[in-house]
């Protein structure tokens, strides 16, 4: 699908996409650039909030075990650490 950026560097996102991920006015949208591709994933509210209740839910990994919480195993995973 395509969209074109506005004037104000502004884009439409389109109506059949914004319907299958649920996006509303006044959602948080995390825009990311990634290998030669702009990224755009819907953030829930809560997001933060049930990634830092899982804080020592890792220590047993192998890989993951010194990491603070699943917000950095997360940050990590998307190449941001």
């Amino acid at each position: 699908m395509k969209t074109k950026v506005a004037r104000r560097h502004q884009i439409t996102i389109p109506e059949e996409i914004r319907k299958k991920a649920r996006i509303s006015v006044g959602d948080i949208l995390e825009i990311s650039y990634k290998k030669g591709k702009v990224q755009v994933e819907k953030i829930d509210d809560n997001w933060d909030t049930v990634m830092k209740e899982t804080k020592g839910a890792w220590r047993k990994h192998p890989v993951f075990k010194d990491m603070d919480n699943s917000v950095e195993i997360v940050d990590w995973m998307r190449g941001k650490k």
